[in-house]
């Protein structure tokens, strides 16, 4: 299938390409109110030119020369009024127009490259928000002015912002295109403010329009999650208008709680329990709020579509790993700390679910003889008493599940039976915690508040009723588990080299700048529930790598490689594999694997090496390795403090040790 056949086939058939190149008239930031033309232009303009220019502008009659640079009105008027002024205002708007020229083969190539895709395209200046109301597609300049300084970027993200803002629904995809080197820097913050889905979002600098390439591997990402994009796109509206419809409900059913209504609540249950109003009607709230969150038909609706989400096209990152998942993951098990000011109960100072930690600079050995539990900096302890026991006083002894923190890291995101804690804020660093279900202890009220009162101990975090329930019922074993939202991948840093086997057969680096963004190791499982590591790139490092193979000529590869090289530059194999991930698994440090091919035929099974911390010897690949190696891929640990890699995958699990990994298949 072409690209245009699956342009039409996603139904983007329209595009809008906005720059400010297209609009008619400069505006005073365009021509620099410190441009040193405009005080030759000042002293060079004649009585009359003067007078021209205030009948087109009366405000400049009465203004000084300093402020009429900086009005866009008086701009304009200059501008209208140039080939009157002929030699006097050339000078002025010479780098303008140089630059419109530049800037307006670039929106040629776009325009011209759409519409050969069988795209209807348009173009337009500022004032685009109306022409972006009905259009699939829209590339869109980063700065809308010549000084692309920062009040350029927020003009194009506030207009854009504004344009969707009216169709959250049904969002455009979106291009973003600069000739600016800070195109990288400030694609995330672009996202984010404007509001795009990551799926329906890339970018391209305007020198790689040019080249046809470039840009179709980004229509063609885009195109490929087209209909996943706008799913989601449905969803995140739907829950916006539903959430905000769910509000209004729950808070008008609340407001008709009068305040006798909540004095005899107090009166007839809480104070017989123990437990505070305040926290009280803030869990009425939020069991009422998820109620009428659910009864939003358009939520369901929007929602039920998103099961049919096919993992298999789901696009590469645009932007290197961030810890988005793992922020999800802690919201979900634990209560925001603002909570902690709510008490759980008038008599206990803590409550089913508090989280209790080592202060800094505590006494160790005052708390060990206070609370009689064996413990260190790390230590961690969760409340597992019933809430009713803890408000009502009934319990004498506090009963404590210990457990031990853990900085976040590829060892604390394997999947299994161990109780743990994924993600929570502590001293505001995401952790894990590792709780021992054969550690359990108890202590008194009067032993707890000592320790608080010594400030030995504290309440960092709580967690959530669902997951501490979880935690406490395999704690009392054979009373059944509940479960808990299932762990997302995490996200970990590495680095990537590409090599060659030079004409002797000797592997040599390519030289890929756009590795230098790095690469993520993502951290999960496989379908039957084994655990996974898989190398995904940015789709600017893809591009790098993809770009310096299909440069490299086959002259200087070893005759013993070409075939395998020629497969690699032919084909979409390599970009599938590295867009959707490449396994780490059987990854090694002391010897090449084999990276399969995807659709080269028996003697092509095998297109590429693969290792990870690999020192190997510069000298020539072996008969086996030598025909299998299209491209060499060398992953290496991350070198930074706290990073974490290879050796900690192996540690945890998620990697075979090199005496338990089997041989790769020739």
């Amino acid at each position: 299938m072409t690209l245009g056949d699956l342009l039409a086939q996603k139904r983007i058939t329209t595009a809008l390409v906005v720059d400010d190149v297209c609009d008619a008239v400069p505006t005073a930031t365009d021509i620099g109110p410190e441009n040193e033309a405009w005080a030759i232009f000042n002293d060079d303009l004649t009585a009359e030119q003067r007078q021209l220019i205030e009948a087109a502008y009366e405000d400049a009659k009465d203004r000084s020369f300093d402020e009429l640079v900086s009005d866009d009105a008086y701009v304009a008027a200059v501008w209208g009024l140039r080939d009157t002024l002929t030699e006097v205002a050339a000078p002025l708007f010479e780098q303008y127009l140089a630059d419109q020229a530049s800037d307006q083969t670039y929106v040629d190539v776009v325009v011209q490259k759409l519409q050969e895709l069988g795209l209807e395209c348009r173009t337009s200046g500022r004032d685009f928000i109306e022409a972006a109301q009905e259009v699939d597609l829209i590339v869109i300049d980063l700065f809308f002015n010549k000084a692309q300084d920062e009040a350029a970027l927020h003009a194009s993200k506030r207009m854009l912002r504004d344009a969707i803002e009216k169709r959250r629904a049904t969002p455009p995809l979106v291009i973003l295109m600069s000739r600016s080197p800070r195109l990288e820097d400030k694609r995330e913050e672009f996202r984010d403010e404007v509001g795009l889905l990551d799926s329906g979002f890339r970018i391209i600098r305007k020198s790689e329009l040019e080249d046809a390439g470039k840009l179709d591997r980004q229509l063609e990402r885009l195109a490929h999650n087209a209909d996943d994009s706008r799913m989601l796109a449905r969803f995140f509206e739907s829950l916006e208008q539903g959430m905000a419809d769910a509000t209004s409900r729950t808070l008008k059913l609340l407001r008709n709680l009068r305040l006798s209504d909540i004095g005899q609540i107090q009166q007839l249950l809480l104070n017989a329990e123990g437990e505070p109003a305040g926290s009280y009607l803030v869990d009425v709230f939020d069991r009422v709020l998820q109620h009428e969150i659910e009864r939003e038909r358009q939520i369901i609706d929007a929602a039920i579509p998103l099961n049919a989400f096919s993992a298999v096209s789901h696009p590469s990152p645009y932007v290197a790993g961030s810890p988005a998942l793992q922020e999800l993951v802690e919201r979900l098990l634990t209560q925001n700390s603002e909570r902690l000011r709510l008490p759980g109960s008038l008599e206990a100072q803590v409550t089913f679910g508090d989280v209790l930690q080592v202060t800094e600079g505590s006494d160790l050995d005052r708390l060990r003889t206070t609370i009689a539990v064996d413990l260190d900096a790390n230590t961690v302890l969760l409340v597992l008493t019933p809430v009713c026991d803890l408000q009502r006083n009934g319990a004498p002894r506090i009963l404590l599940l210990v457990g031990k923190t853990q900085p976040l890291g590829v060892t604390s995101w394997k999947y299994g039976d161990d109780a743990r804690t994924a993600a929570i804020r502590l001293d505001d660093e995401v952790s894990w915690i590792k709780w021992n279900l054969k550690h359990i202890d108890t202590v008194s009220h009067e032993q707890l508040s000592k320790a608080f009162d010594d400030n030995d101990l504290k309440v960092v975090a709580r967690l959530r009723e669902a997951h501490a329930l979880e935690l406490q019922q395999r704690v009392l074993s054979g009373l059944g588990r509940v479960g808990l939202v299932a762990a997302m991948p995490a996200t970990f840093a590495v680095d990537v080299e590409i090599y060659h086997p030079d004409s002797e057969g000797v592997p040599v680096r390519l030289d890929v700048p756009a590795l230098n963004d790095g690469a993520v190791c993502f951290v999960g499982r496989e379908d039957n529930g084994k655990p996974a590591l898989r190398l995904v790139m940015t789709d600017v490092s893809c591009d790098g790598v993809l770009d310096a193979l299909n440069k490299l000529d086959p002259d200087l590869v070893a005759p013993g490689a070409q075939a395998v090289l020629s497969h690699v530059q032919s084909s979409e194999d390599l970009r599938k594999l590295l867009e959707t991930g490449l396994d780490l698994n059987s990854a090694k440090s002391d010897s090449w694997t084999y990276i399969p091919s995807i659709s080269g035929e028996q003697a092509l099974a095998k297109m590429g090496l693969l290792a990870w911390n690999y020192d190997f010897a510069p000298e020539a690949l072996g008969k086996k390795d030598l025909p299998k190696a299209g491209v060499i891929i060398l992953v290496k640990d991350r070198e930074q403090a706290d990073a974490v890699g290879r050796d900690e995958a192996i540690r945890s699990g998620l990697l075979p040790t090199e005496t338990d990994s089997e041989p790769s298949p020739d």
